[in-house]
């Protein structure tokens, strides 16, 4: 593959991942902070960005299935 395609998918993966972090860190309060930043967790979430993409595509979609699955047998169980 040509280097700059990967390097692309790296540099979306990353910022996929940092926008992520940093919904996910908003949910977080720790005692008398006022605005959480993630400091060293956005350097790992940049280094591991297609790693940590693929993985949170993957549990996504996984979920996703699981609920589908489960709504088609109810609505089977209910017929």
């Amino acid at each position: 593959m040509d280097k700059n395609i990967l390097f692309g998918i790296w540099v979306l993966s990353a910022i996929y991942c940092v926008y992520k972090l940093f919904k996910r860190s908003k949910n977080i309060s720790l005692d008398g902070v006022i605005g959480y930043s993630p400091g060293l967790e956005v350097v790992m979430v940049i280094i591991l960005g297609p790693l940590l993409a693929v993985i949170d595509i993957s549990l996504t979609w996984i979920r996703i299935y699981k609920e589908a699955e489960e709504a088609r047998r109810r609505s089977k169980q209910q017929s």
